[in-house]
């Protein structure tokens, strides 16, 4: 193996793992969005879950990354520790999947072909959603070229008999697992070892006798980011993280014994079962197909025997409970003062407690905001991510909200009831999209900024920080309008301190785009839209005051 050959598994090797990076970043682009909710709303019973979880993870290609997701949800109080076992479990499968893509056969012949469309389509198109898909198909083909490269390169490890003599040693399995732990704490993907697994095997330079304990190691080791991810959250959601490691560890045990077992000819049990179940299933002896069956054979034995032997799961998250017991001191989020009985006995009180949980989500969106300005200036991914998990605690009400104004609306209301019933359902829509700017336009704005390494200038920064405490100032104005029910206050913000005066800042920011400042240059369209995020959520601030003084005076009316 010469010096080209090294260079041509490196670049074979960048390429692959970026090819990994960029479809999984576009896919998670186009139903990222989606994904929380998704996962919310679908994992109420352990099969639906476990399918949540399967499915989330087939997209993103990640169990970590998966598990980091539902370890912010439980941290946020919005998933219990128990939903999130089922889901822990769906995604070990899903991430799978890949490999069985990686392993068509000739697959990547088409590696050319698909980064020139990939790319053209890309370079061609301004519609987000479209470049998104341009991009995964880019990096599908960078994927398979990776794997092309790597394959030939390693083609004279063949006859390399150093090499061959290493390789010999990881077929003794719990050695081939303590290797694959090592090299998937460093590239940090289970998915990206077992691609890696396959293309040396397309070269001939591993079996599957090596590349099967290889793999059980990238499943115990992929765990690693999800442990990371955990640090920062509550103890909750550090255990959603420490399960993931049971339930990968168990399922190496069992096929570890598996591979301990021989069959009649000699055959470790594991392997020949695998090599059975591929020429059953795909009808083929191709070694990358069985490489990637026994990669998805793994969990599935894991999940048959924990689902299938009574109690069997129940058991395993009891002993967890005793090493690792819940804090009783944390308590999910949840609403505060919304009760079921109240829809049935008086209307005034359980409006009053439809207002007080309103309250309760105006505070969240204010500190939400409060740290808007800091976030964009200091690019803090954590504070970031602490901003959008806020969100989903504003959703999670505004959902609850709803539907119990929705159950008082349902009922017989005078007509002063029904208005104030109305207006309470109108100031939380605002409320909630004012988290919604919040969450999807400052904070991607914030992505973007950490992402092509942007930072405003120190005139627009402070100028941003300006206006950002305007709008600031009539959050708290309104909060305190809704809780006095202050119609003075709320008749000054809809006149006197309605105008933020945005169109100064635009000039500002345009006068230094013509003096060519190379910084504001960079920054422009992404400092123009923190301009314009301001002004819409300074509108939807108005706009709940006008709705209050609208009901004062409909009350009035009524009166």
């Amino acid at each position: 193996m010469n010096i080209l050959n090294i260079f041509s598994l490196i670049g074979g090797l960048t390429l692959f793992l970026y090819g990994i990076i960029v479809m999984n970043k576009n896919l998670t682009a186009i139903a990222g969005e989606k994904m929380k909710s998704v996962m919310l709303t679908l994992t109420k019973s352990r099969p639906r879950g476990y399918a949540t979880g399967l499915g989330i993870t087939m997209i993103n290609q990640s169990s970590s990354a998966t598990t980091v997701l539902e370890a912010a949800l439980v941290g946020a109080g919005l998933m219990t520790f128990y939903q999130s076992v089922a889901v822990t479990l769906g995604a070990e499968l899903g991430s799978t999947f890949l490999p069985h893509i990686i392993a068509l056969p000739s697959v990547t012949k088409l590696a050319p072909f698909l980064i020139a469309v990939g790319f053209f389509i890309s370079s061609r198109i301004k519609k987000q959603k479209s470049i998104n898909v341009a991009l995964i198909v880019l990096g599908i083909g960078l994927l398979f070229l990776g794997m092309e490269m790597m394959s030939a390169a390693l083609y004279p490890l063949r006859e390399y008999p150093y090499f061959l003599e290493f390789m010999k040693r990881v077929e003794v399995p719990i050695l081939g697992i303590l290797l694959g732990i090592v090299f998937t704490m460093l590239f940090q993907s289970s998915g990206a070892i077992c691609g890696i697994t396959i293309a040396m095997a397309m070269s001939g330079t591993i079996t599957l006798e090596q590349a099967i304990p290889l793999n059980l190691g990238a499943a115990v080791g992929t765990c690693l980011t999800a442990i990371l991810g955990s640090i920062p959250l509550n103890w909750d959601a550090k255990r959603s993280a420490y399960i993931h490691v049971l339930f990968q560890t168990i399922g190496v045990i069992w096929v570890y014994v598996l591979l301990m077992i021989r069959t009649p000819e000699g055959e470790r049990f594991f392997i020949w079962l695998t090599r059975e179940l591929t020429a059953i299933v795909f009808r083929t002896d191709n070694i990358g197909r069985q490489i990637a069956v026994g990669f998805s054979l793994m969990p599935i034995i894991n999940h048959v025997l924990l689902f299938g032997i009574p109690k069997f799961l129940d058991a395993i998250v009891a002993l967890f409970e005793k090493a690792f017991p819940p804090r009783v001191s944390e308590k999910p989020f949840s609403v505060k003062y919304l009760q079921e009985k109240l829809v049935n006995g008086s209307v005034d009180i359980a409006l009053e407690m439809a207002k007080k949980e309103i309250l309760v989500t105006a505070e969240l969106v204010k500190s939400m905001f409060e740290k808007v300005d800091l976030a964009l200036k200091n690019k803090d991914i954590r504070l970031i991510d602490e901003i959008c998990e806020a969100d989903l605690k504003v959703d999670h009400l505004h959902k609850a909200i709803i539907i119990f104004l929705a159950k008082i609306s349902g009922k017989e209301l005078g007509q002063g009831e029904a208005k104030r019933s109305m207006n309470y359902l109108y100031i939380e829509k605002e409320l909630e999209s004012i988290g919604d700017v919040i969450d999807r336009n400052l904070m991607i704005t914030a992505k973007n900024m950490i992402g092509l390494n942007l930072s405003f200038s120190e005139q627009g920064s402070k100028e941003l920080a300006e206006l950002h405490e305007k709008v600031m100032n009539n959050i708290n104005r309104m909060i305190k309008v809704l809780g006095e029910e202050n119609i003075e206050l709320a008749k000054e913000i809809a006149g006197a301190y309605s105008n933020i005066d945005e169109n100064k800042y635009q000039l500002s920011h345009i006068e230094r785009l013509h003096k060519e400042l190379k910084v504001s240059i960079d920054t422009s369209p992404m400092h123009l839209n923190v301009i314009n995020y301001y002004a819409r959520i300074n509108k939807h601030i108005v706009h709940i005051a006008k709705s209050v003084v609208w009901l004062a005076r409909e009350i009035s009316n009524v009166a």
